[in-house]
């Protein structure tokens, strides 16, 4: 009778939301925002840091793309390290990353510290994207959720219309030369603020008790990221004036098959996969989901066709 009680009582909890979960999802929401909002600001802000910084149109489109490249890479890799070691200390490490590469990128002193901070900011940004939905996705229920994924995506929407009004209104206000620095500055005393939310209010891990497996694939990984790569950096590169990466498209489709492989050899052998493709099947809403439902209506025995 007790095991009973227990198991009531251990399913309660489970079923029981957390009471701070809407100002954890305001907490998730403003880094959202700074993280989206990087994407678009920087875009207006390039007459002014080739100015300030004496460099070609090419060279400063790289301050742009180079940060959509690097989140987009890290985005997957980011996801399974929040599932690995806890949102909150994945959020803390992310974020940490992002403040120091903002400071870097608006005290740059040349372009090329700029750049590779930039990189180092998108990183940052791809291993905290995931872990907002994620935490989204854990502390919400029912009808709950799909509000706190609606306030998601208003907050995608509005950062990105957003992001060139400010980037104008801040280079106006401190003038044409060394206004885009403070695009990045910006970014610092907003995420130590931030930073101190996060380590009050998001939980950590609620199953340390359940043994996970923290490896990361690393081949999966590397496959992954150089699919990625291989689709990503063309369509970069063309925004930049160069052409000759192009033919990294024909890599994509070998990449991905051999990612597939790898990933299913991954599950056969028990270990945690980067991407488990049985989500894409199963999970409500996916194509793959949509598809297999279908053919599973059309193959029961109390269908029929009219």
């Amino acid at each position: 009778m007790s095991q009973e009680t227990d198991e009531r009582a251990d399913a309660t909890r489970e079923d029981t939301p957390d009471p701070r979960r809407w100002r954890i999802l305001g907490v998730t929401l403003t880094v959202g925002f700074m993280v989206l909002l990087d994407v678009t600001i920087v875009n207006v802000a390039i007459p002014s840091m080739r100015t300030g910084l004496d460099t070609s149109a090419g060279t400063i489109q790289w301050v742009v793309s180079g940060y959509a490249l690097a989140l987009g890479l890290m985005l997957v890799s980011g996801g399974r390290l929040g599932d690995a070691h806890g949102r909150r200390r994945m959020m803390l490490i992310g974020l940490t990353g992002f403040v120091l590469s903002s400071a870097a990128a608006g005290l740059a002193p040349h372009v090329g510290v700029l750049v590779a901070a930039r990189l180092v900011q998108g990183l940052a940004a791809g291993l905290l994207t995931p872990q907002s939905t994620g935490l989204t996705q854990s502390l919400f229920r029912g009808p709950e959720r799909g509000i706190a994924f609606g306030l998601f995506g208003f907050t995608v929407s509005v950062s990105s219309a957003i992001g060139p009004v400010l980037g104008g209104l801040l280079i106006a206000a401190f003038g044409e030369e060394s206004g885009w620095r403070w695009i990045f500055l910006v970014n610092v005393p907003i995420g130590a603020v931030l930073l101190v939310a996060i380590a009050r209010l998001v939980p950590g891990r609620v199953d340390d008790d359940t043994p996970v497996d923290t490896r990361l694939d690393g081949r999966g990984a590397l496959l992954l990221g150089a699919g990625v790569l291989a689709l990503l950096y063309p369509v970069v590169s063309l925004e930049t004036g160069q052409r000759w990466p192009l033919f990294l498209l024909l890599l994509v489709v070998p990449l991905g098959l051999a990612f597939v492989r790898h990933e299913r050899r991954v599950v056969d052998d028990g270990r945690a996969p980067l991407l488990d493709l049985a989500l894409l099947r199963t999970t409500p809403g996916t194509p793959a989901a949509s598809s297999s439902a279908a053919s599973t209506s059309r193959g029961s025995p109390g269908s029929s066709s009219c």
